[in-house]
């Protein structure tokens, strides 16, 4: 078996090349100098050896890149052979013996946290993979930011993933590098206190303009500025929270009327609250900002899997319903 180890170094060491397949993948040696982390010397450097290893000539430098050699082609092939391996064997003992797979940071704004992420990371302890496959237990890092700073900790490297929202009249989240995985709407409710409601006067948005307002954060304090301004009004805000369950804790003890994503009700709804839909309110996209080299690994299809089966069982729109004639009284 010995003989068997001497004479695979013989003809390359194993670390050679894979990264040599690197670059072979990456089309020059500076590109993959870049996504190594390395500098671009040290992997000439490797290249060298390896070609002087194996008494050929990989590939030959051209002003667009590098251009495989039929050596090179056929290297390549064993260099992805050799990286499945590894890979392989990383997943087998996952499986084997538990060992979580790549750590992955998150970072979303509360609602979704308390909502639909919490949900989808607790049904990943028991969920299959694409194809049947057992998902592996990855491990996640939540934090709570709202869709500005994420972006900004995801742009910095801080995080490797991002949830966040946009309001259907706003432009869509961008960032080079990165993918954009639209995951649904969420649409905008009227809540408001029971007993302010008795009657069902409340239908739109004018109904409340003299009521105080509590409101959340900086983007959604905008939004919901923005839409009481086209039903006419400027709103009197009184109370400033990104907590969900405080707003609608503030709203249920009659301390105002507030703007909020449905989905909140199905994951922390409070008692005393009438939600009332508004065809005006709209709804906000939900994005998950990916960067390229992550979209396609399992931990984030996992996820993002797992997403989609909570947010597509959220709850149905709220029907307004007319308001109770008093017995005695003709209909």
């Amino acid at each position: 078996m010995a003989n068997v180890f001497e004479q695979a170094l013989d003809v390359g060491e194993p670390k050679r090349l894979l990264i040599f397949g690197a670059i072979a993948e990456a089309g020059s040696i500076g590109a993959a100098a870049r996504e190594l982390g390395w500098s671009q010397p040290a992997l000439s450097q490797h290249m060298n050896v390896l070609e002087k290893d194996l008494g050929v000539t990989l590939f030959d430098r051209t002003p667009r890149g590098i251009v495989l050699t039929t050596a090179g082609q056929l290297a390549c092939i064993r260099a992805n052979e050799i990286a499945a391996s590894v890979t392989g064997l990383r997943g087998d003992l996952a499986k084997a013996f538990g060992l979580g797979g790549r750590n992955v940071r998150l970072a979303g704004f509360p609602s979704f946290v308390v909502g639909p992420l919490a949900a989808a990371l607790g049904n990943l302890e028991s969920s299959t993979g694409a194809g049947g496959r057992d998902v592996q237990h990855h491990s996640y890092e939540v934090a709570e930011a709202e869709p500005p700073e994420a972006l900004t900790l995801l742009d910095d490297g801080e995080i490797d993933l991002a949830f966040v929202f946009h309001h259907e009249d706003e432009d869509a989240p961008m960032l080079p590098g990165h993918d954009a995985v639209d995951l649904g709407a969420d649409h905008l409710d009227l809540i408001v206190p029971e007993r302010w409601n008795r009657a069902g006067q409340i239908t739109h948005l004018k109904d409340v303009e003299d009521l105080p307002w509590i409101m959340g954060c900086v983007r959604c304090r905008s939004t919901a500025e923005r839409l009481c301004r086209r039903a006419g009004f400027e709103p009197r805000t009184r109370h400033v929270t990104d907590n969900p369950g405080a707003i609608q804790s503030l709203v249920s003890n009659g301390l105002g009327v507030a703007l909020l994503p449905r989905s909140a009700r199905r994951y922390s709804r409070v008692d005393g609250i009438d939600w009332i839909v508004l065809d005006e309110a709209g709804a906000r996209r939900v994005t998950a900002m990916i960067p390229e080299g992550l979209r396609s690994t399992s931990e984030v299809d996992d996820l993002l899997t797992a997403l989609r089966t909570v947010t597509t069982t959220a709850v149905a729109p709220i029907e307004v319903s007319a308001p109770a004639v008093p017995e005695g009284c003709d209909a």
